[in-house]
């Protein structure tokens, strides 16, 4: 995760982006019902006021997640900057006058560049109360959007522990937000990638199935990709439909054989 602030490029069109605060030290700061209350009408306030949509929530006792969309980074500082500083200056009133800092950071950020990764996101918030050993299932924790997407979108009863499938979040996306706004990234990024292979291809004298059927060239490709066409690894992960154990295992012999 990176801090927000830090974020140096500029978005130039609406964006997805994964939010996440969290108490200093890891304290509880929205413990008790009325402190999730109070952060979740803030957050709803404040996001209408800066034109930001709430997608997805789950506010837990010590951190809260978000997958917000919105028009442009500056909205997205503003508003959080003010939810977190009223909301501080509530929690320290109601916790009988305490002093300093309530949340870790002002808060941190991670963009969403795919339609997998947007679906994957919403099923992570919406799993944190059931991880956490809260509740059996999503639906029975009062303070996450679960509630709201079941009723919405599904017509038939879940399975019982059961979260959505990856077609009921496909239909919650496509009723919801229209697919160009992944568009352009996808598209980008597999091109790109496609290039790169074409590319690698024709530098190592090779046929496109030995990258398929022969290990080592898959990990001299991926570093090529990696180093020399700058993909990130998670882009080239899911070009490539790989496991994440499989990549991790893959990224460290890249590391190793340096």
């Amino acid at each position: 995760m990176i801090a927000i602030s830090r974020v140096a490029r500029k978005i130039n069109r609406a964006s997805f982006f994964h939010v996440i605060v969290q108490g200093i030290n890891k304290e509880n700061i929205f413990k008790e019902e009325r402190n999730k209350n109070q952060y979740l009408k803030l957050m709803k306030k404040l996001c209408k006021k800066y034109n930001i949509k709430i997608v997805a929530y789950c506010v837990m006792n010590n951190h809260a997640h978000f997958l917000l969309h919105i028009n442009t980074i500056q909205d997205l500082s503003k508003a959080m900057h003010i939810i977190n500083c009223l909301y501080a200056r509530y929690y320290n009133y109601m916790k009988d006058g305490r002093r300093g800092y309530v949340f870790k950071d002002r808060f941190v950020s991670e963009p969403i560049t795919s339609k997998r990764y947007f679906i994957n996101c919403i099923k992570y918030i919406h799993m944190n109360p059931v991880k956490a050993r809260i509740v059996k299932k999503c639906e029975e924790y009062k303070f996450s959007s679960y509630g709201s997407y079941k009723q919405n979108v599904l017509n038939d009863e879940l399975k019982e522990n059961e979260i959505f499938s990856k077609s009921d979040y496909e239909d919650i996306i496509n009723n919801t937000y229209t697919d160009y706004i992944f568009y352009d990234i996808d598209e980008n990024i597999n091109y790109k990638i496609r290039q790169g292979i074409l590319e690698f291809i024709k530098k190592e004298q090779i046929y496109l199935f030995e990258i398929f059927s022969n290990r080592n060239i898959l990990i001299k490709l991926i570093k090529f990709l990696k180093n020399v066409k700058k993909i990130k690894y998670t882009q080239i992960r899911e070009f490539f439909d790989i496991t994440r154990g499989t990549m991790e295992s893959i990224t460290r012999r890249i590391r190793e054989n340096k």
